[in-house]
């Protein structure tokens, strides 16, 4: 189709998640996708053998002769890519029915599209704890078409984005990859790089999508996870800082800097 989306799933994890999302893809109001789904090579072949039964053509079901890891599979989801617009979809959200359609009725020219989220626990019960309280306050408050220096400064204030709902021109996002360096920030670095190379991003704030997160990745237990996050922001914006210093983008190379909600962050998951 002249105007559709390849919705990728990279795959790891339990089957009643995975199915929840491919349950919400099939439930789009628009017809103009394909949906697949990138099995790294998981020890259970539940989702693999059901989804290779359904013999439906909308799916495709592409299982990894071995494990090659999540950035790696981000990767193969770029190449993979092949109509007009791609989404890298995590294997536990869910997008809502009207994902499709209001995506490609608002998207226009730009490189790539954010639309407001709704948080679900494991449960899939809307909630809003406070790491998204915090980006819902930094997000802009209206629809709109942002660039250059001021979107660059406003994501290292702190990153609201969502990368699992964002829908990405598949042309532009061809010409760059995710670094297998990075566990957690590989994301923000193709972000900030295409809005160096003058990318822009559709805010719409129209509710459209279902991050999922756990309660889990709040509490203690992913005190650890958030040492390598910290790490990661760390060296990230500071090599930012440095590369918008380098192209005379000063506020944004201060607010990478200072990334104060990322410090914000740091210090109160310590308690």
């Amino acid at each position: 189709m002249k105007n559709s989306i390849d919705i990728i799933v990279p795959y790891w994890g339990e089957f009643s998640l995975l199915k929840q999302t491919v349950d919400s893809v099939l439930a789009q109001t628009s017809k103009a996708w394909h949906l697949t789904i990138l099995d790294d090579h998981y020890p259970d072949k539940t989702a693999y053998d059901y989804y290779k039964k359904l013999n439906d053509k909308r799916i495709t079901y592409i299982r990894h002769s071995k494990n090659i890891g999540i950035t790696a599979n981000f990767n193969y989801a770029i190449q993979h890519a092949s109509a007009p617009y791609c989404m890298i979809v995590g294997c536990d959200d869910k997008l809502l029915p009207n994902y499709v359609a209001t995506m490609l009725k608002n998207i226009g020219e730009a490189d790539f599209y954010q639309p407001r989220v709704q948080i679900i626990d494991d449960k899939s019960n809307v909630y809003l704890p406070l790491v998204d309280k915090v980006k819902r306050i930094l997000q802009p408050k209206k629809s709109s078409i942002l660039s250059g220096e001021k979107l660059a400064a406003s994501l290292c204030h702190g990153n609201w984005l969502y990368f699992p709902s964002i829908t990405w021109k598949t042309d532009t996002l061809k010409r760059y990859s995710f670094d297998t360096k990075y566990k957690i920030l590989e994301d923000v670095i193709v972000e900030l790089t295409m809005i160096i190379d003058g990318a822009s991003l559709c805010f719409d704030t129209t509710e459209t999508f279902q991050y999922r997160r756990f309660a889990e990745s709040l509490s203690s237990k992913e005190k650890g996870k958030n040492g390598v996050r910290f790490k990661e922001e760390n060296e990230v914006y500071d090599n930012f800082s440095d590369r918008f210093n380098e192209i005379g983008w000063k506020k944004a190379a201060r607010a990478a800097k200072l990334r104060v909600t990322s410090r914000i962050h740091s210090f109160l998951s310590r308690f």
